[in-house]
């Protein structure tokens, strides 16, 4: 009898790691920075910044329900602290973009200029660099940790499903 409760926990621990991978998978697809060409590298780097804050989130949580011991907590933590370093610039770069908008426009307006910034706006800011850098090392974190999530969940991010969890 003691067996199948410890089974019945395991199973449950195994689904919350899966579907709290299936929502960080969820989050990179629709959020992480991605690999652009020189024209949009600049608007890439204020997206970054501003989807930051979602993927940190998505990333938190995740680690929450891991534990210490588990395989992915090591790289899902590196990714997590590249995050945080991009997140930690969300502020100022909210500043910005309320400072570079034109008088009177609406909360909807100010949230698609600092998601889809004008590349010469995004190069101007005071912190362009910092952000630049820090959102590399985040792309490489993230690039990292992906293959390791798609093998818990058996699928990529563009749902395919992979050959090892056919």
């Amino acid at each position: 009898m003691r067996w199948t409760v410890k089974g019945r926990r395991t199973r449950m621990y195994e689904e919350q790691v899966c579907a709290a991978v299936w929502r960080v998978q969820l989050t990179l697809a629709t959020r992480a920075p991605s690999s652009v060409g020189a024209d949009e590298a600049d608007s890439s780097v204020g997206a970054t910044v501003e989807h930051s804050i979602h993927i940190e989130k998505a990333l938190t949580a995740l680690l929450n329900v891991l534990g210490p011991t588990h395989a992915l907590t090591l790289p899902t933590f590196e990714a997590s602290r590249a995050c945080l370093d991009v997140s930690l610039l969300h502020e100022s770069w909210a500043a910005y973009c309320a400072e570079q908008a034109r008088p009177g426009v609406d909360d909807t307006v100010l949230a698609m200029n600092r998601e889809f910034p004008n590349p010469s706006a995004v190069r101007a800011w005071a912190r362009y660099e910092t952000a630049r850098q820090r959102g590399a090392v985040l792309a490489d974190r993230l690039a990292a940790l992906q293959p390791q999530l798609e093998t818990v969940t058996g699928r990529d991010l563009s749902g395919r499903l992979l050959t090892a969890a056919a």
